[in-house]
């Protein structure tokens, strides 16, 4: 994650936390039918909740009998406990209609909706899994954790019981898109490496969905291998100025293509084109604000891609500023183009100038670099720049760019994506451009079966300086490598490991500063739109606050008065009370920690203008990031069988949260 998203992950968490109360089914709602869902034990809002252990049966009675068997994986409420304990009864949605009884011991709590989830293995290696704290916290206090990684490796591959690893992550990728599986968080504790890198120590339960009747597909590797396919897409700022720019990059487009149609490759790797330019509504003859020339799925050869971009040129008008309307051409190539028939997926943006923010009010898209690059990483796209750092642009704004452009093509193991051109030399620019189109190709190459195994290790993570002309090509190499893994998982159909609680750590053992889990959130439409709500309150709260300061206490206990279920509590006259109301009950056992529960009168008092504004225009991009989850039919999932459509969920991650 990168450092801002770092910065607001931590720094917003507590929205989340506030609001997942609220969100959760709540018990007075439950309470107007009957039989209501059970609260959680020691709780007043939050509902009982269980997940299904393979092998359980489903029964009309306690007894069990006439049980039929239910999918593992399923999440359910919880209406009654039997009088011994041994059955509990359950329902797919807390709608009063409980399904059945099934076995206590067929079953494990679930006392909230945080999960982990595997990142691209780009430069780390395979998740570790443990049978007991002890182990994991001990390799805390090594000063080599390479060492120690290479000593696990070979432990977990000869004799994993005796270093006490009881599973590690499957060697091909689990995608959790096409095999969907739950990482449930049961216990989390902070805690340093002896290099002093945070990290978080997890208490999971793993637990893989199962495709019943269906057995994964036979491919073999060398067969999925050859049907690995790649699409890039670059992204170009076609404003004024930039014709220079555009011809290089379609020649090596073109140039590469002719390889690609001399090899027989050219249903294996497609190029498409997206350029950008400024609101026509507002700048006449600009002509778009953003348009595809080129779209993968329909271009396949070099006299095709020619053809559709045969009009490309930089724009005979300026446009309305330095910053350029980058965000809207990454979100057209991320939204617009069908990128699901790729393994590979990549966007190269080309641009000499910053990208306009959301809260200029000049930009198309309401979407930040943090937001894109969460939408990119969600849809398996690695986003590369290359920046051009023309004379015109004057270091101020490329100061601004770098920043934007690095948290946005931020890619797990390999850091930034970030390639500045300098001086913006067309020779060098071309230089650069060759070798990126080059090394897309070569990751094709790499996927064909030319006697080689499947490359289990993970790749070189030195990238060198990113000023060097060859570091594109070996981050190209190492994010390749990590979706050619990910692909082989998809066809193969690897799946999570079986049902086992355990733990582990969120970071890798050799590379501390690499995430190697992602923490998300499972909320339903219903609870998404309630999130919405929640910011949107918040966000009109402080809008006010910022024209009234002293009226700011106020506005934020009108806002979560207007959500809360307990609006006493809400009255409360503290502001640790108010957020206490809100948090409580959600917070207990997880190592999350809020600045924002003592955001008091006096610290929002305290905040220059400029802070005040930068956390509301946050809130807004916020707004719109859910909005894209929400039109984002992909990646919803039911948690039941027999759930209503509208229970279906969306893995949302952690720093999608304000």
């Amino acid at each position: 994650m990168s450092e801002n998203g770092n910065r607001r992950s931590a720094g917003w968490a507590w929205l989340l936390l506030a609001v997942l109360p609220l969100l959760a089914p709540a018990a007075a709602r439950a309470a107007s039918c009957t039989p209501a869902p059970l609260v959680q034990p020691g709780k007043t809002q939050l509902l009982d909740r269980v997940l299904v252990r393979p092998g359980a049966t489903i029964a009309p009675t306690p007894d069990g009998a006439g049980g039929k068997p239910i999918p593992a994986f399923s999440a359910l409420f919880v209406y009654a406990r039997s009088v011994d304990g041994k059955a509990v009864q359950v329902g797919a949605s807390s709608d009063c209609k409980p399904q059945g009884w099934i076995a206590a011991a067929s079953l494990a709590p679930w006392r909230h909706t945080m999960v982990a989830a595997f990142t691209p293995r780009a430069g780390r290696d395979r998740v570790l899994f443990f049978g007991a704290p002890e182990t994991p916290k001990a390799l805390l206090a090594k000063p080599d954790t390479k060492a120690e990684a290479a000593r696990l490796a070979e432990a977990a591959a000869k004799a994993p019981a005796e270093a006490g690893i009881v599973a590690q992550e499957p060697a091909t990728p689990v995608d959790i898109d096409k095999q969907f599986y739950l990482l449930p968080i049961l216990e989390a504790q902070n805690a340093r490496f002896a290099s002093g890198q945070p990290v978080d120590l997890l208490h999971v339960a793993s637990l893989a969905a199962q495709e019943a009747a269906k057995p994964p597909p036979a491919a073999t590797a060398p067969a999925a291998r050859q049907n690995f396919r790649t699409a890039v897409v670059f992204v170009l700022d076609a404003t004024k100025s930039m014709d220079p720019y555009l011809d290089r990059a379609r020649e090596a487009i073109s140039k590469v293509l002719a390889k690609v149609e001399a090899e027989h490759l050219q249903d294996r790797v497609r190029f498409g084109l997206v350029a950008f330019r400024d609101d026509p509504k507002a700048v006449p003859n600009i002509e778009y604000g953003t348009r595809i020339f080129a779209d993968p799925n329909q271009v396949a050869t070099r006299a095709e891609f020619d053809a559709a971009v045969k009009d490309l040129r930089g724009a005979t008008v300026s446009t309305r500023a330095v910053a350029e309307d980058v965000y809207a051409g990454i979100e057209t190539a991320i939204d617009g183009i069908k990128w699901d028939e790729f393994g590979g997926r990549f966007i190269v943006l080309v641009t000499d100038a910053s990208a306009r923010e959301p809260s200029s009010g000049l930009t198309a898209t309401k979407l930040d670099e943090g937001a894109l690059a969460l939408l990119a990483k969600e849809r398996g796209i690695a986003v590369l720049t290359l920046h051009l750092l023309t004379k015109e642009g004057g270091d101020a704004d490329h100061r601004r760019a770098e920043a934007q452009y690095k948290t946005l093509t931020a890619y797990p193991g390999r850091g930034a994506l970030y390639y500045p051109v300098p001086a913006g030399d067309v020779g060098e620019f071309g230089k650069r451009a060759d070798t990126i189109a080059s090394a897309l190709v070569t990751l094709i190459e790499g996927a064909e079966d030319k006697g080689s195994a499947r490359p289990d290790a993970p790749p070189p993570t030195a990238a060198g300086a990113k000023t060097d002309a060859n570091a594109a090509a070996a981050d190209i190499a190492a994010v390749g490598y990590a979706m050619r893994m990910a692909y082989l998982g998809r066809v193969e159909g690897s799946k999570a490991p079986p049902m086992f609680e355990s733990w582990t750590l969120d970071r890798d053992i050799a590379r501390p500063d690499v995430q190697s889990l992602d923490i998300r959130v499972l909320l339903s439409r219903a609870q998404l739109s309630d999130l919405a709500a929640t910011v949107n309150a918040l966000y009109t709260a402080m809008q006010k606050g910022l024209v009234d300061p002293p009226s700011f206490q106020q506005q934020l206990r009108s806002a979560l008065l207007t959500l809360s279920r307990d609006p006493n509590r809400v009255g409360a006259a503290s502001n640790r009370a108010m957020s206490d109301a809100m948090l409580g009950e959600y917070l207990d056992g997880l190592p999350f920690a809020s600045r924002v529960m003592g955001l008091t009168q006096d610290a929002w008092l305290g905040m220059s203008p400029s802070d005040q504004l930068a956390l509301i225009d946050h809130l807004a991009v916020d707004l719109s990031l859910y909005q894209h989850m929400q039109d984002d039919v992909g990646h919803w999932v039911s948690l039941a069988p027999g759930a209503r459509p509208e229970d279906a969920v969306y893995p949302v991650p952690l720093n999608a949260f304000p």
